[in-house]
């Protein structure tokens, strides 16, 4: 399945932090209303943009963004994350 995002929105993957993702597979007993730390900022990977040419994000472009705004969207047990425009504070470069 393939998502298109219209209106100043761009889709990316919040996967980019392979720390985090291994902080979450860990098998420590915690209490039932234990809530880890949310970090207020995070990098994510750009997949698609709904802009093109020299205003666009390219595709695998690193941008950081509040976490609170990543929005999750499911469609027949497929996840996608889209991330308005305004939004994206900056893009990482190395």
């Amino acid at each position: 399945m393939k998502l298109s995002p219209k209106n100043d929105w761009v889709q990316v993957t919040p996967a980019l932090d392979k720390k985090e993702e291994e902080n979450e597979k860990s098998l420590v007993a915690l209490p039932e209303d234990y809530r880890p730390m949310e970090r207020p900022y995070k990098a994510v990977s750009v997949i698609k943009d709904s802009l093109t040419g020299a205003k666009g994000y390219k595709v695998g472009d690193a941008v950081v963004v509040p976490t609170h705004v990543i929005r999750e969207v499911e469609i027949r047990d497929n996840k996608f994350y889209l991330v308005e425009r305004n939004h994206i504070m900056a893009v990482v470069t190395v």
